[in-house]
């Protein structure tokens, strides 16, 4: 009994360790490459680099840095946009009954069954109606209004798991609507929130499909459309562009080491409230 534990127990740390090699290496091939110039890529492709070539992460920060700033707006503006509708409806369906609660509950869990690129045409027809196209405000909205479906479901089944009664009991003392929501709904809610504003955060930057449909403005698109643009010299060659990766994925880098722990207490928090 203990030789097949001792076994099982091999076998999960080998199957992590392969997992944890093919999710690591490239990115270190991708890291070390990008220091180096054409011909030691060619040269020493796997190794390390003979000399730093600084001048890769130069020409890509002064080419992208414009691009990051847009892709920044957009991302913000899609979480805050995320995290104020979907708390808000995740907190109506969690405290209050209302009429046809149950069928509104389910057409916004429905949401999130449609495919993407479904929504694609639609969507375009609506913004270029609104005049929102080559805008921020076009890169914000739809992506935001199909975020919400999975913060306000993410949100509500947490709220949902607090004790019962917590909500009545501040509307017996006088509590308003609002204040129950801004005092003792939110605070108690950080670890989810955290938990979507991060999820969104991520696929707000990594955003490709839509921007590349509504943005022909080179001023107002996201760095993700252009990362393949960058031109250099013929010395940088394909270390230019693998900087630009690396460049372009420091916010994330940096979400990150500052944003792992309230994400797995998030996770971790509403597993035990499940």
């Amino acid at each position: 009994m203990v030789a097949r534990t001792t076994f099982r127990s091999i076998v999960h740390y080998a199957v992590l360790a392969v997992l944890l090699f093919a999710t690591i290496f490239p990115f270190y091939m991708t890291l070390i490459n990008s220091w180096k110039h054409r011909m030691d890529i060619y040269k020493h492709f796997w190794g390390w680099p003979t000399n730093f070539y600084v001048d890769n992460y130069k020409t890509a920060a002064d080419y992208l840095l414009p691009y990051m700033l847009n892709s920044f707006v957009v991302a913000i503006g899609i979480v805050l946009t995320v995290l104020i509708l979907s708390s808000m409806a995740a907190f109506s369906f969690a405290a209050y009954d209302f009429p046809g609660k149950g069928a509104l509950y389910v057409l916004v869990i429905m949401m999130m069954m449609i495919p993407g690129f479904l929504l694609l045409v639609p969507q375009f027809t609506l913004v270029k109606s609104m005049g929102l196209l080559n805008s921020y405000s076009g890169q914000i909205l739809p992506p935001a209004a199909v975020g919400s479906a999975m913060g306000t479901m993410l949100i509500r089944e947490f709220l949902a798991g607090l004790p019962a009664g917590l909500f009545e009991s501040a509307q017996l003392d006088g509590a308003s609507s609002w204040r129950i929501f801004g005092r003792i709904a939110l605070p108690l809610a950080k670890p989810i929130l955290s938990v979507v504003g991060i999820l969104t955060a991520i696929s707000g930057w990594n955003n490709y499909i839509w921007p590349l449909v509504i943005i022909s403005d080179e001023k107002l698109k996201p760095v993700i459309l252009v990362l393949g643009k960058i031109s250099g010299t013929v010395e940088q060659g394909t270390g230019l562009q693998l900087a630009g990766y690396v460049f372009s994925s420091l916010p994330f880098l940096v979400l990150f080491l500052f944003a792992t722990k309230p994400f797995i207490s998030g996770l971790t928090s509403g597993a035990m409230k499940g």
